[in-house]
């Protein structure tokens, strides 16, 4: 009989992972991208907030636009000026996703990292949790809190309570709207992140979804149901039904949302069929 088939033995139980695995990953990630480039980004992606908050001020201080200016009503503090306000964030948003996200998982398969991921006690569910919260967390940045504090500026610089009365759901409709387009940016830009062994590849890949579908979609805008080819307009379209209101688009809502939840699972099944936990026997 062969002396390794003697000596041998497989482990054959299961990993215990620490709750806090997946927090370092997260931590360590969105350190190394704290850099001077993505502070830059950071700056000019919130000069759009520093517009809004100007505005919010002289509506405080000279009451609706619309009475000053002419055409101006789309500026009054509503429901639809939040609306606006993420819409307007979304370029920056998947820029900094990109630039964030599509060294992530792309890196780690150049420099066969993973077996040195995998080889501690770290699950596949660890691994992937860790390095979605860095693009979560720049996502956000972005989006949720410098919408959230636009919601408070308001509140704060109104001349009643009305803007909270009429308007408090307004927040949990950003959250749901920031919700949608991280779940779904984030996931197909890790799995584009996936499919390569180069950053700029990935990134390639996530401009091109980003910019080529929303092309199209332009070009073939008398096409009812063209929108459903743009991941960009499937977003707007769900986001406008969050917040209630008139929708961009002609195609259905659900169908969008069905849409969005396939993209999702679908690069979700991307990330986990490239991104494979190796048993390190030593």
């Amino acid at each position: 009989m062969p002396i390794y088939e003697e000596t041998y033995r497989p482990w054959h139980g299961h990993t215990v992972t620490h709750p806090k695995t997946g927090w370092v990953i997260a931590k360590t990630g969105f350190r190394l991208l704290w850099k001077r480039s993505m502070i830059l980004f950071l700056v000019m992606a919130n000069l759009n907030f520093v517009v809004r908050a100007v505005q919010i001020y002289l509506v405080s201080r000279t009451g609706s636009l619309s009475k000053a200016l002419p055409n101006a009503g789309m500026f009054d503090i509503n429901a639809g000026f939040f609306l606006s306000f993420i819409k307007g964030q979304i370029f920056w948003f998947i820029i900094i996703m990109i630039f964030a996200g599509a060294g992530l998982i792309a890196n780690d398969r150049k420099f066969k990292a993973l077996s040195i991921y995998f080889s501690k006690p770290v699950n596949f569910w660890d691994y992937i949790l860790g390095k979605f919260s860095v693009m979560a967390g720049y996502g956000i940045l972005v989006t949720l809190i410098p919408g959230w504090l636009l919601f408070l500026t308001a509140v704060m610089l109104g001349k009643d309570s009305s803007v909270f009365s009429q308007f408090w759901w307004v927040p949990l409709s950003m959250l749901a709207a920031v919700i949608i387009l991280i779940s779904t940016w984030g996931t197909v830009v890790l799995a584009l992140s996936a499919i390569s062994r180069s950053t700029r590849t990935a990134a390639i890949l996530s401009f091109g979804v980003f910019l080529f579908p929303e092309l199209i979609r332009a070009i073939l805008s008398r096409i009812p149901s063209i929108g459903l080819f743009s991941l960009q307009a499937v977003t707007r379209q769900i986001m406008a039904a969050v917040f209630g209101q008139r929708l961009p688009y002609d195609f259905s809502v659900w169908l969008g949302a069905i849409l969005i939840i396939c993209i999702t699972v679908l690069a979700l099944f991307v990330i986990r069929w490239r991104v494979r936990p190796t048993e390190v026997v030593g």
